[in-house]
């Protein structure tokens, strides 16, 4: 994941794909949850969250392969939100009995994109 430019009222793709420590793709549809977050950076505060599973406050991440998921935060959201950076912050839950409730849960974050302001996002939709 890279740092880019967009605008309030843009539809943001994020895409995630994940690697273990020596670099070998991760199976995501094998972990037991992924959980995605994207935080504006200087107010810490969520503007959009997705699970593989969804429901509740959790939007669906997109299955685009195995190894690569999507979670699309959609013009709606993105037209009203404060510009400046946003972070992508992850939580990958893997079965493993030598943890609590079996899970084991490991934290990533990545600065991935910086929020400009916008004219015409009035007529995105959302």
């Amino acid at each position: 994941m890279n740092t880019t430019i967009k605008y309030q009222g843009d539809d943001i793709p994020i895409t995630v794909e994940l690697t273990d420590s020596a670099g070998t793709p991760i199976n995501i549809t094998n972990l037991a949850e992924l959980y995605v977050y994207v935080i504006n950076h200087k107010q810490n505060s969520i503007l959009a969250q997705f699970s593989k599973a969804g429901g509740g406050a959790f939007q669906s991440l997109k299955v685009v392969t195995a190894f690569k998921y999507r979670a699309d935060v959609l013009s709606g959201t993105t037209k009203n939100a404060p510009i400046g950076m946003y972070d992508v912050d992850i939580n990958v839950v893997q079965t493993d009995a030598d943890y609590q409730s079996n899970q084991k849960n490991t934290i990533g974050l990545k600065c991935v994109f910086d929020l400009y302001k916008s004219v015409s996002k009035i007529v995105s939709s959302g």
